[in-house]
């Protein structure tokens, strides 16, 4: 697996420090940098390729970390892909590489429900604002109909119908490239994948190098900008 040089010391230091390259790190980072700002990103895990993404129950199981506070043990390589916490009545699940979660979810995009739309605790100049984020989302993460039935697609199609109101199943949105033909006329110049075959690997990272991960829109259009450092944090032992 690559790792990105490490590099703090700019001529010119930097404006701003992200700490994390999921959707709100490389959402900020990518937002900063497209204004000018100067951008330090910092990552505790790898970079990780297509090619390396476990496959099998084993090399998932070899893939993660696991640290509990409760029973004071903890097993697993610190830059595990799969990263899991326990800590008094608090469980959290996450993923560690460059992208974060995106690496590791099923990329699924849908609309904001109206009843949260409506929610008196949002900002009342948000109102104006909901369509046209979305838009910019789904532009940037580049997201497309499932056209397969690959279980992955099953479950959330069922999720879909039974959590998201005024959805139907075809509905369904996710950040996964499956186009048949070369798309690469349509798709943006950072953006470099391969198309889905429906291994239904999502959820361990895809193998195939078709899902639109953060890395490889909002990160990269960041480093495109020329404005933005990406540091993997080493953890001492």
């Amino acid at each position: 697996m690559e790792k990105p040089d490490m590099v703090f010391n700019g001529h010119d230091g930097y404006d701003a420090v992200v700490v994390g390259s999921g959707y709100g790190g490389s959402v900020a980072a990518c937002r900063l940098s497209m204004a000018g700002v100067k951008v330090c990103l910092v990552e505790k895990g790898q970079k990780w390729e297509a090619k390396d993404f476990p496959t099998n129950s084993f090399n998932i199981i070899s893939a993660l970390r696991m640290e509990s506070q409760n029973l004071g043990v903890s097993f697993g390589p610190k830059d595990a892909l799969f990263q899991v916490y326990e800590q008094n009545d608090s469980l959290a699940a996450m993923a560690c590489g460059v992208g974060g979660g995106s690496l590791v979810n099923a990329g699924v995009m849908v609309p904001t429900p109206v009843r949260t739309r409506r929610s008196s605790k949002w900002p009342k100049e948000w109102e104006t604002d909901w369509d046209s984020c979305e838009a910019s989302a789904a532009t940037m993460m580049t997201i497309q109909s499932v056209p397969l039935q690959f279980p992955i697609a099953k479950i959330m199609k069922q999720i879909d119908v039974g959590e998201v109101e005024h959805m139907v199943q075809d509905s369904i949105k996710i950040g996964i490239n499956f186009d048949i033909e070369d798309s690469s006329s349509r798709l943006p110049k950072h953006q470099n994948t391969d198309t889905c075959i429906g291994c239904g690997n999502c959820l361990a990272g895809c193998p195939y190098n078709a899902k639109n991960s953060t890395d490889k829109n909002y990160l990269a259009s960041a480093i495109q900008a020329c404005a933005l450092q990406l540091g993997i944090l080493e953890e001492a032992d």
